[in-house]
């Protein structure tokens, strides 16, 4: 694998990471609070700092009576280990009670809004192939797939919309999996003292990137920052208006970042757009400055608001009527919106044929008749892309678990249609 992104080198002391000494000092006795009695090397790891700083950090510790040093072995400092002292302790609770972050040191959010400009989205070029190729498992009239490339690579906001089960969803996905490069984001930042927590392992796709082994510093990547492929988010139903702010956990006094701000440098796509628990109206409100700016505004718990990029391609998917959604006013800021249809006789056919394969099911012509003529005569249901996939699949599961054979006949159809349409 080919990674297209370079973290930059570790700083050698405190000072060199942007961060105000008390900031790191609270980090570390939190963190050795936890650990109880930990190695010089280990303390390193876990704030991601290099030796050099996490040794000047220990240093001042001991000095200000906060920790004790010593053991190890031999000269390596590394080696040597950290407990605090009851004042330590003290200090560790009383930083803990103010903010519960425990984990890799943060950047300075400076540092963080160089880095996104850095690798913008919108430098980001979907050549006609490359779009192409993102929706090639899906049977689509050639002019939604280039209207979709247009709009994708105009870095505008789309609306995918029509009924369910026409590929809305895997066209959207599809454009995701067509970010193959790679960027950085750090694990959290530090904005107005408070640290905020930006990556996140359920959404960010992490790239191993092997450290040169050196300790000191010269030579080793700020471990601060993680290499990830370019974002593709996804959120649906649950969405809820606090998803699009700072999330304060009130019990463990930690910030995280919203999903926005997750998605940044990549898709930011909204699924079953206007059925989640926040009106579409309330969402798009909250996103007409962002959508025209590329610019966002957050907020802390005491009221401190600060600039992050909207640096996001926003997609978003419905089953309504762009109308039923929102007024005109509002839909003006989605540049594109795209109806995606229902299938056709022939792509019907084409998708059937390519579902039959994929399930190892023998296909018939005179199969795939009667499934039309059957099912689908003079317009008695409106076939979906879905379909196919869904009887097929139904087929498959019925004689896999019969133990016969994989067939497209009238009688495995009939038994798959039963219990599929109402």
């Amino acid at each position: 694998m080919v990674i297209d992104a370079e973290r930059p080198a570790a700083p050698g002391s405190v000072a060199g990471t942007g961060l105000d000494i008390g900031a790191l000092v609270d980090l570390a006795l939190k963190t050795v609070y936890f650990a109880a009695n930990i190695e010089a090397v280990e303390l390193a790891k876990r704030l991601a700092l290099s030796l050099n700083a996490t040794s000047e950090l220990l240093e001042f510790l001991r000095r200000e009576g906060l920790c004790e040093v010593g053991g190890g072995t031999g000269r390596s400092p590394g080696s040597l280990r950290a407990s605090l002292s009851t004042k330590g302790i003290n200090r560790a609770v009383a930083a803990l009670a103010t903010s519960g972050y425990v984990g890799p040191a943060p950047v300075p959010l400076q540092a963080y809004l160089d880095q996104v400009r850095r690798q913008s989205i919108r430098d980001v070029e979907f050549s006609r192939q490359l779009v192409e190729e993102s929706l090639s498992h899906l049977v689509l009239p050639q002019q939604i797939r280039d209207i979709i490339g247009q709009a994708v690579s105009s870095k505008r906001a789309a609306l995918l919309y029509g009924a369910s089960g026409n590929g809305k969803t895997s066209a959207a996905e599809g454009l995701g999996r067509a970010l193959s490069s790679h960027i950085l984001i750090p694990y959290a930042i530090e904005a107005m003292r408070e640290t905020i927590k930006v990556y996140d392992s359920s959404t960010h796709d992490a790239v191993d990137v092997p450290d040169s082994g050196q300790s000191g510093g010269l030579g080793m990547p700020d471990r601060r920052w993680v290499v990830i492929r370019r974002p593709a988010v996804f959120a649906a139903g649950e969405l809820a208006a606090n998803h699009l702010e700072l999330l304060l956990d009130e019990v463990h006094k930690t910030y995280e970042a919203p999903i926005q701000m997750k998605a940044n440098g990549g898709l930011l796509i909204i699924d079953d757009f206007g059925r989640q628990r926040l009106d579409a109206t309330y969402l798009l409100n909250r996103w007409v400055v962002p959508l025209e700016r590329h610019i966002d505004m957050l907020s802390l718990h005491n009221g401190a608001r600060f600039e992050v990029p909207f640096d996001v391609i926003p997609i978003f998917v419905s089953n309504m009527h762009p109308s039923e959604l929102a007024d005109d006013a509002f839909l003006r800021r989605i540049r594109y919106k795209i109806e995606m249809p229902g299938p056709d006789a022939a792509s019907f056919v084409e998708i059937l044929k390519g579902e039959c394969q994929r399930n190892e099911v023998a296909y018939d012509e005179a199969g795939a008749s009667y499934l039309m003529d059957t099912y689908f005569y003079d317009g008695v249901r409106e076939k979906r892309g879905c379909h196919p996939r869904d009887i097929v699949e139904a087929i498959a599961e019925a004689a896999r678990y019969q133990g016969r054979d994989r067939a497209l006949t009238a009688a495995t159809i009939d038994e798959a249609c039963k219990y599929y349409f109402v």
